[in-house]
């Protein structure tokens, strides 16, 4: 029996209207450029296949799920599902071969959705045709591959239509490119506001939001517009008279636009700075803008709001500033994220973390990446003390005492790089010119997070407002023992030795008092002059979380550190 497919499909379904179509292509141009084997098509044009393809004594070894549910690509007739199957691997076994007469079951259509397209992204899916039902609104990935995904837009341009749930039939290059503005509609600030048909809900902004952001933008010698729904409605008006109003009270020009989908669309995309609302459509015109330099979005949060759980795009562009709304989280929205790596190990590592980055996206921690130290970069020189020595990155300068580590164990370079990047991340954070940032969650290149999603939201809401630092992850030498309750969620622990900076949350003042203590030098590894800091200074405030640590290091998963310290 051959093993080989025809052409199998991705499947564009309509739903939404046009900015939900065009992220729904997003989603599907990010699965062809993984399975370049498959067909772009709209559900007009595709005939369902039978659900399943059965090989008589053949099996898919290994890659067993536990039960038949949305992640699952197939099973035997021994009754394993599978979460993974590449035809080019069936093969005959013990169990289940011609003589038996068992075989294996394989999906010929796989639907993926909200839920469960960080599951199948990264699988081989050219075996099966893929439906894409979901309005994929994803955070960094679609930042993370932003240059290929534009290029395959551009290079299917001419060919590829996206489809709206009224019927409506886009060609993508009426989108991908810039359609001729008359002079009087080329702003520099476009301010999108969803009116009428958001009022009453949730997503809805206030007003007030919009102003108080644009209390912070410089608009001297700007041409600026609001652009509106044509279809308005009439008790939209007065939110229109005081927006307007704001403006003319200030002598600030601004026009209103109201034109068609896609005049105003690209009105949006051809500005140098726009303000976005709860809008797709919005969203998606600062994402292919080719001329936007600054991005403002809506910081919302739906992580407690079932049906829209899964929604945590944010980012368009690079330079995005998130402004806070009614669904804003207050602590969540103080906490910048941060995944520390070096950019020689980078490729091999970060693709495992994309799970977690869209895990920590849906609860409101966007997370980016932090390019640290490398330990084999660094100049270690003698002093004219014996016991000091001079360590140089670049123009920067700390001091090494080898006498201050109480094993006596002279420090790595492998360690020298992994303290310098976090001391460093550190000063950033005193720095941050973002003054709502009170926070930042550090973590590491190796890091698993082990306790339902749901659960570290809670721990993070719960935040004690007095943290230096939260340590989050596995102390796998020294397990804390835990003393007295701060809240349900966080404890305080002994003043003993533990270690591993995998996952810890660290607060401005925290991050101040780490480097008073740091006092230019590394004399010890980043995880021993954190739990020295917290031994031997008594207003430092370190928590635990009550129920055990959430986050640990991979299995299996070769050390940085040690991969510096052998040369490679």
């Amino acid at each position: 029996m051959s093993l080989t497919t025809a052409e199998n499909k991705i499947v564009f379904i309509p739903s939404g209207r046009l900015g939900n179509a065009l992220f729904r292509y997003m989603a599907c141009a990010l699965t062809n450029i993984k399975n370049p084997a498959l067909c772009y098509t709209l559900a007009t044009d595709f005939t369902e296949p039978d659900q399943f393809t059965f090989y008589p004594g053949l099996d898919h070894e290994g890659d067993d799920t536990s039960k038949n549910d949305k992640n699952s690509v197939g099973y035997n007739t021994l009754g394993y599902y599978k979460h993974t199957i590449d035809l080019a691997k069936l093969t005959s076994n013990v169990y289940i071969n011609k003589e038996n007469g068992h075989g294996l079951y394989v999906k010929n259509t796989i639907t993926l959705t909200d839920e469960n397209f960080s599951s199948f992204i990264n699988k081989k899916l050219e075996y099966f045709n893929i439906k894409m039902d979901g309005f994929f609104q994803f955070g960094h990935i679609y930042l993370q591959y932003k240059a290929q995904i534009l290029n395959y837009m551009n290079e299917h341009k001419l060919t590829h239509f996206i489809q709206t749930d009224i019927n409506q039939r886009f060609l993508l290059r009426d989108l991908v490119d810039d359609i001729q503005l008359v002079p009087e509609k080329c702003y520099d600030i476009a301010i999108h506001l969803r009116l009428g048909d958001f009022n009453g809900r949730p997503d809805y902004i206030d007003l007030k939001y919009y102003l108080a952001l644009f209390q912070t933008i410089d608009w001297a010698d700007k041409r600026s517009c609001v652009l509106v729904d044509p279809a308005t409605k009439a008790a939209d008006g007065s939110v229109i008279e005081e927006c307007m109003g704001w403006f003319k009270a200030r002598g600030i020009h601004v026009s209103i636009e109201s034109n068609s989908l896609l005049i105003d669309f690209n009105i949006m995309k051809q500005a140098k700075l726009v303000i976005c609302s709860m809008s797709t459509l919005a969203w998606s015109a600062a994402y292919l803008s080719r001329t936007i330099q600054h991005c403002y979005m809506p910081n919302y949060n739906f992580y407690k709001t079932p049906a829209r759980s899964a929604f945590y795009f944010r980012q368009p562009i690079a330079n995005t500033t998130l402004f806070p709304v009614k669904t804003t989280h207050p602590i969540l929205s103080a906490i910048k994220a941060f995944i520390v790596t070096l950019p020689a190990y980078a490729a091999q590592r970060l693709h495992k973390l994309d799970n977690l980055r869209q895990q920590l996206a849906q609860i409101g921690l966007e997370t980016g990446v932090y390019n640290g130290v490398n330990g084999k970069e660094i100049t270690i020189a003698d002093t004219v003390d014996a016991n000091r020595k001079q360590l140089t990155y670049g123009s920067a300068t700390l001091t090494y005492n080898p006498t201050i580590r109480l094993s006596g164990r002279p420090m790595t370079r492998g360690e020298f790089g992994c303290a310098w990047s976090h001391l460093t991340l550190l000063k950033q954070l005193l720095a941050e010119k973002d003054s709502s940032i009170g926070y930042y969650l550090i973590l590491e290149d190796d890091v698993e997070l082990v306790k339902p999603l749901a659960e570290l939201y809670e721990l993070v809401a719960h935040l004690p407002e007095d943290t230096d630092l939260c340590h989050l992850a596995k102390s796998d030498w020294y397990p804390f023992k835990k003393t007295k309750p701060i809240n349900a969620y966080f404890c305080e622990c002994e003043k003993q030795f533990f270690n591993k900076t995998t996952a810890y949350l660290v607060s401005k003042k925290g991050a101040e008092k780490l480097l008073l203590f740091h006092e230019g030098a590394i004399n010890v590894p980043i995880d021993d002059l954190i739990n020295m800091s917290y031994r031997l200074m008594p207003d430092f405030r370190f928590y635990v979380p009550a129920a055990d640590y959430f986050f640990k290091e991979q299995d299996n998963i070769s050390s940085t550190i040690h991969a510096i310290n052998q040369g490679y």
